[in-house]
């Protein structure tokens, strides 16, 4: 029963995260709009906590800890993020050129790639990645990766002009596209951090030296 009532109150206490991730979601969409008037530019809250989301996320991946055979999955899942943020940082690489950020972000890809997937590492990468499928942690990832599509199609400005006619207004469009792509974020970062904690408490009660690790002490986190 004891057990039961400990996986009762981690289910609830990850509900009570995510909703108030999707408090503050809403908060920064207020705070641009009501408050600042900041028109959900490059500046402005809704876009920086976009971007401190991803960063946390990378951050949690690469410093989450585990057996050795674990680090090949953490090292690209965090370099996936931290690829993305780069994405986001456009326009702070604009400036010096024209889609400048694909040189960083290529340079990521690349040494995460090379870290995760060289010849010593390959087998336990994909083995990680593969047991890291059969945790909550995985579908909250989907689920996100979903909603971060859905964002770029519904934020399509042909579409919002069939919507609003008329009355078209590209701060409607933004706040829909950025809000929603913000929410998708905050579900990686719950998931992350859930990630992390798992894994944390994985390795402190059970290390596991053997190369089954990543099949039979990942599992232990679904």
């Amino acid at each position: 029963m004891h057990t039961v009532h400990n996986e009762l109150k981690g289910a609830s206490l990850g509900i009570l995260f995510r909703l108030v991730l999707t408090g503050i979601v809403f908060g920064m969409l207020w705070l641009d709009l009501a408050v600042f008037h900041t028109d959900i530019l490059e500046i402005s809250f809704t876009e920086i906590t976009q971007e401190i989301l991803l960063f946390a996320c990378a951050l949690l991946f690469w410093f989450a800890p585990g057996m050795a055979e674990q680090r090949g999955f953490n090292i690209i899942a965090g370099g996936f993020f931290a690829c993305l943020l780069m994405r986001e940082l456009d326009g702070l690489f604009d400036p010096i050129s024209h889609s400048a950020w694909c040189w960083p972000f290529s340079l990521i890809a690349l040494v995460c790639c090379f870290k995760a997937f060289r010849a010593s590492r390959r087998t336990e990468t994909f083995a990680a990645l593969a047991a890291f499928t059969r945790t909550p942690g995985f579908g909250t990832m989907a689920t996100g990766l979903g909603v971060l599509v859905f964002s770029r199609v519904f934020g399509m400005g042909s579409l919002w002009h069939l919507i609003l006619t008329e009355g078209y207004a590209r701060l409607a469009k933004t706040t829909v596209e950025e809000g929603v792509e913000l929410l998708a974020y905050s579900m990686w970062f719950a998931a992350s951090v859930e990630y992390y904690a798992l894994s944390r408490k994985a390795h402190a009660q059970a290390p596991v030296p053997d190369v089954a690790y990543a099949d039979a002490s990942v599992s232990r986190l679904s």
